[in-house]
């Protein structure tokens, strides 16, 4: 018999017994026969169960339902709500260009940026306006627009139309939003469509579905665009008609839809899926968005689950929203709970029923009692039995000369499987001592005694190394004990190669799990701190508006009227006091009055105290992220060309109305292996100064020079500029820590560039250029970067300032000199 043989239940009594079974169930039928109230109790009590389990499946289902219409209720709210915050971020934009005379490039580019659209309006693809230009203005446009530096501007396509429009305005101007510079997207119908409603009404209005400019081949969503219409200032726009003449533009928003759903309903919503149509432009409704991948199976009708349609008005256009269940809107617990009801109503009707019976059938359980006790100890014998039989480990009895008496298949298989093949093993008569490796069973004997006697013992017995019959050798567990009662000792034995096999595994799994949850482990991180400065920052709020409103609601101006009063009695204050009726009072009040503003100021003190600790905590997660942020580097082969070019592009516009020309002569074939973010923040400051330098000279053309190369076993990054130069006793001390020629500046701008740089195994050098004219600043690392570096911390100063700080240290001009 093998380990994988069925199990055989070995007894001797199973056949002898079974005419006393049917003794027994005989007098059962009989004894049943004769208590019918039994039975007829049994089948009222199971009516009753069944219908407690039918209420009980009718409330699990209201529940449900009142669920699911909670769910969809809440959903259409947060987009609802959603899209009105939308419509009053146009607005403002919209008021915006109202108030102004006239919206620059730049002064939109601010106005997104502070306003921080992006960050407080998730989903948001682009902030943007689209000008509405005349056919005879189009060139003189075109041409206005590439003075300011856009050589390869357009307005596309390319046709007659009665008027044209034009997408001037876009932020963020990244490389996405920067291919819908210039687009008509009046002559697009879909587009068209919602940009004509917008105009004729004077409200927000989104699009149908539509695919942005900005998408590419990955991720495609569909998209949305909201317009709200900007007229030109002073005009009537009482009418459509007014309205349509009077347009200035449009304040329009990009929505990838994928990602505005995202950004209202957030990513892990699980329980409930939807979709959502677009009803509006052909009789068919386009689908625009779809919560999961399953097809629109999901939203059948069906007994496993709920579906529903909902429309919405969002911006003056009409959804169709379809939402439906998922298999884990339905909680595990209410199949449990009608699980439940139907077990215990069983039982208790069961119990009912046997306590019933068990009225009628006291006499005859005594009478049977005996005979089932015997019954049931060779039942029990023939289990042990089966149980020794078909135990998955080796089991042998072995008396006190180590001669194995009896052992089970398990061991057969586990000692002697050459034999166990063929069915000839045979453990019986074998000393147990040639079963194992390098002991005899005395010495076994003697190993399981002092171990059992030990106060932290593992209980899975002793660890020895056995053999089998084909002269390979295994690891095994092995507990002996002696019989009680009796010579002889009882050995249990577990072959431990597969489980020493797995464990090797087990802990290399570990090892990858642990080094997977130290890469995992830093996301937490960056919301921690967004977390508590949030907290924080509502702290500020509450303070200032509690502050605000003791302010306005101050007993100062009940003063102001009682100093009135004393000042128009002046000549007769005396008199006025001690004769008048309300001058009698005037004491007490001023005490009163007194008394109120000596609260006030405490209370003023007591939240000014507050919003001071609302600002220290602030300031102590930022400096702990700093110092925390400031200990890694992060190695990662780049290119010297292109960290150069993006430390250009991060400087693109900055100082724009001076016409700085950037010049390049970069090395595309050279890589360096450092730290990504640390190189651009020394290249982001030295760009940035370089033009900082160059906007204080007129007398020729203003130039900054960027180039890269590699020298021996460095790479060298060079930006060189035009500008009036360095001070001789200036040039000495731009690195010191606290040192700044500009009226703003902090002097740790390029103090901190240089630790970094050191930090990089590289360093800075600052020099005048030998013309001179201008001046040149290098950072020169290694080509690669050791990654037994141990990188500390740099500098101890941690930036208050979390905007300009990186460009604080331009280098001294002549005019900074004199400063």
């Amino acid at each position: 018999m093998s380990p994988s043989d069925p199990i055989k239940l070995r007894s001797n009594g199973y056949r002898s017994s079974e005419s006393v079974r049917e003794r027994v169930k005989r007098r059962a039928v009989n004894a049943l026969r004769r208590r019918g109230m039994a039975w007829g109790i049994l089948a009222l009590s199971l009516v009753l169960t069944a219908v407690i389990w039918h209420q009980t499946d009718r409330h699990i289902e209201r529940r449900n339902q009142e669920r699911f219409a909670y769910r969809i209720a809440e959903i259409e709210t947060s987009i609802e709500e959603r899209m009105l915050e939308y419509e009053q971020v146009l607005r403002d934009g919209s008021a915006f260009w109202h108030a102004s005379q006239h919206v620059s490039r730049q002064e939109w580019h601010d106005y997104v940026e502070t306003g921080q659209i992006h960050e407080h309006f998730p989903g948001i693809q682009a902030f943007a306006f689209a000008k509405v230009i005349a056919p005879n203005e189009l060139q003189t446009h075109i041409d206005s627009v590439r003075a300011e530096g856009f050589s390869e501007y357009r307005v596309y396509p390319q046709s007659d139309r009665d008027f044209y429009t034009s997408i001037i305005y876009i932020e963020p101007f990244d490389w996405r939003n920067q291919r819908a510079f210039g687009y008509d997207m009046y002559s697009e119908p879909v587009r068209r469509e919602a940009m004509q409603r917008a105009a004729r009404t004077g409200r927000a209005t989104i699009s149908g579905k539509i695919t942005l400019l900005q998408e590419t081949e990955e991720d495609v969503q569909a998209g949305v665009l909201c317009y709200l219409p900007v007229y030109e200032k002073g005009t009537e726009v009482a009418t459509p008609g007014q309205r349509e003449e009077s347009l200035k533009g449009w304040v329009y928003a990009a929505f990838r839809i994928d990602d505005l759903m995202r950004g209202i309903v957030g990513s892990d919503v699980s329980d409930i899926s939807f979709r959502i149509w677009d009803a509006v432009m052909d009789s068919n409704p386009q689908r625009i968005y779809s919560s999961g991948s399953d097809g629109g199976d999901r939203f059948a009708e069906s007994d496993k689950g709920y579906c529903h349609r909902s429309a919405l008005t969002v911006s003056g256009r009409d959804w169709i929203v379809d939402f439906a269940t998922t298999p884990s809107f339905f909680d595990v617990d209410d199949n449990n709970i009608r699980a439940i009801v139907v077990i215990c109503g069983l039982v208790i009707d069961l119990l009912l029923f046997l306590f019933v019976l068990s009225i009628g059938n006291q006499r005859e359980s005594a009478v049977e009692l005996a005979r089932k006790m015997t019954v049931d100890l060779k039942e029990s014998e023939a289990r042990t039995r089966s149980i020794l039989e078909n135990a998955s480990d080796a089991i042998l009895s072995v008396n006190a000369d180590g001669v194995v008496s009896v052992a089970n298949d398990a061991a057969q298989w586990m000692f002697l499987p050459k034999l166990a093949k063929r069915g000839e093993a045979d453990l019986v008569d074998v000393q147990f001592g040639d079963l194992i490796s390098g002991l005899s069973f005395a010495d076994m004997i003697d190993v399981s005694r002092a171990y059992q006697s030990l106060e932290h013992r593992n209980d899975d017995g002793i660890a020895v190394r056995c053999r089998r019959d084909d002269g390979t050798q295994f690891p095994c567990r092995m507990s002996i004990g002696p019989f009680d009662g009796g010579e002889g000792y009882i050995v249990i034995a577990r072959d431990e190669t597969a489980r020493i096999a797995f464990a090797k595994e087990l802990a290399e799994t570990n090892r990858q799990l642990v080094k997977a949850s130290h890469k995992a482990g830093m996301a937490e991180v960056a919301t921690s701190v967004l977390h508590d400065v949030g907290n924080s920052l509502t702290g500020v709020s509450t303070s200032s508006n509690l502050i605000a409103a003791m302010l306005e609601d101050s007993a100062v101006s009940t003063l102001s009227r009682a100093i009135d009063v004393m000042n128009e009695h002046r000549d007769d204050l005396s008199d006025y006091l001690q004769n008048d009726k309300q001058g009698k009072r005037l004491p007490d009040f001023l005490t009163q009055i007194a008394s109120t503003l000596d609260r006030e100021k405490q209370r003023l003190e007591e939240e000014n105290r507050h919003l001071g600790d609302h600002v220290g905590h602030i300031d102590r997660i930022i400096r702990a992220q700093q110092d925390q942020a400031s200990s890694s580097i992060v190695l990662t082969r780049e290119f010297a060309a292109e960290l150069m070019e993006q430390a250009a592009l991060v400087n693109l516009g900055r100082h724009s109305e001076f016409e700085i020309a950037i010049e390049r002569d970069l090395d595309s074939s050279a890589t360096i292996v450092t730290d990504r973010n640390k190189v651009l923040q020394i290249l982001i400051n030295f760009v940035a100064n370089a033009q900082d330098a160059v906007r204080e000279i007129d007398d020729v053309p203003r130039q900054v020079h960027l180039s890269t190369r590699i020298r021996g076993d460095y790479v060298e990054f060079a930006v060189t500029d035009n500008g009036p130069g360095i001070a001789k006793d200036v040039l000495p001390k731009l690195k010191q820590f606290g040192f700044t020629t500009k009226n703003d500046g902090h002097g740790f701008g390029l103090h901190s560039c240089d630790l970094t740089a050191k930090a990089l195994q590289g360093r800075l050098e600052i020099e005048n250029n030998e013309s001179g004219r201008g001046a040149c600043f290098r950072l020169v690392l290694p080509l690669v970067l050791s990654r037994e570096i141990e990188f500390e911390k740099v500098c101890a100063i941690q930036l208050e300032e979390d905007a300009d700080s990186p460009f604080d240290d331009a280098h001294a001009s002549e005019n900074l000199a004199e400063m």
